[in-house]
């Protein structure tokens, strides 16, 4: 597999493709895929020699912009299947707009954020054929060409589905690298400059969905399923593996609020509330943080904001950490030194993506 001309045709990509620290033909793949941590693309050359040069680099392309977009990253709670359809359908239609070219058996595109296709897959169960990894994005084995063909004779239409892998190179899962992360700031600030008609059909940017869901999600992966308070509005629920801990019988959430000035009054307002509701299943704290760097946790009802200072978090969330509380949510308007650790399961609730692995958008 070669990546010259992809790189000629959408230098933006460089640094992503560059960033690769392996690429390892394989038969236990159907024909490509990438590892969480964004350094590793496996391919089938069996499968990669029955596509034409064109459909080649479209499907190179493909692969890179899963990257690009840390669609592993951005899963969070959603399930492998749905996540990989959703990211496939966005990639998709990126691609068919820049004029590359794809097997005719892939996933047609749809102009959105694969975390609104997402919730429309979970809503409409009737997306046309059945995923031959089955929710599963360990390899398998690949797939013969009977099986892959429906009573007419033509592919499967659910190809690349799948392709976003489990496990690294070194069976690991743990999600982009540092060295991914930078890569791919890298291109996202190249492919501002529009100079390729892809460049200009990507859209980097996370979904701002509703925030309040998310939320809700993100306690209930750690708390488990049967709280009232957030199981009466969702039918499925995913589990965030890094926060699969056991549930404890009072849970102790601890609310970090940006006092800068920042946030404005009504997301203040809707925020709280949302902590208000928490305290039915769980002891909710709240402290705020600006210039100071002292832990000032209260129960909930005594905590008041104060519209000073600076932003500064990082002493604030240690002692919040040091106080092994089971989940820290932290509101911020993101401009701010990030902890290089996330000890404690953390979201950070924010206006705008700033690539954390579990945060949501407000």
């Amino acid at each position: 597999m070669n990546f010259e001309e992809l790189i000629w045709r959408e230098p933006w990509l460089a640094p992503v493709i560059m960033n690769l620290s392996n690429i390892v033909p394989t038969n236990s793949i159907f024909l490509a895929g990438v590892t969480p941590d964004g350094k590793t693309l496996y391919y089938n050359p069996k499968a990669w020699r029955r596509l034409t040069p064109a459909q080649k680099l479209g499907v190179q392309a493909h692969e890179i912009l899963h990257i690009v977009n840390l669609h592993s990253t951005r899963r969070d709670y959603r399930t492998a299947e749905k996540w990989n359809k959703a990211c496939d359908i966005a990639i998709n239609y990126q691609l068919t707009a820049a004029r590359y070219k794809l097997p005719k058996w892939v996933l047609a595109g749809e102009n959105d954020t694969a975390e609104n296709i997402y919730d429309r897959l979970i809503e409409d169960e009737k997306l046309k054929g059945d995923s031959i990894f089955e929710g599963s994005n360990e390899f398998i084995g690949s797939p013969t060409d009977e099986e892959l063909q429906d009573e007419n004779g033509e592919i499967n239409e659910d190809m690349l589905t799948g392709d976003l892998l489990d496990k690294n190179f070194d069976g690991s899962k743990g999600y982009a690298s540092e060295e991914t992360l930078e890569a791919c700031e890298r291109a996202v600030i190249f492919a501002g400059r529009g100079i390729t008609p892809l460049s200009r059909a990507f859209t980097p940017s996370v979904a701002k969905g509703d925030w309040k869901n998310i939320l809700r999600k993100f306690v209930n992966s750690l708390l488990g399923g049967d709280l009232d308070y957030i199981s009466y509005e969702f039918d499925e629920f995913g589990i965030c593996e890094d926060l699969l801990l056991p549930k404890p019988q009072r849970p102790r959430i601890c609310a970090l609020v940006d006092e800068s000035g920042s946030i404005a009054d009504e997301l203040y307002s809707d925020f709280l509330a949302e902590l208000r509701k928490m305290q039915l299943f769980a002891d909710v704290f709240a402290s705020g943080f600006a210039d100071s760097a002292k832990l000032n946790d209260v129960p909930l009802k005594l905590y008041t904001r104060t519209m000073t200072g600076g932003t500064y978090v990082l002493d604030v969330y240690k002692q919040a950490c040091e106080k092994q509380y089971d989940c820290i949510i932290i509101l911020t308007d993101g401009h701010l030194d990030f902890p290089p650790k996330e000890p404690s399961p953390t979201l950070w609730a924010m206006p705008k993506s700033h690539g954390r692995k579990t945060e949501v958008l407000i």
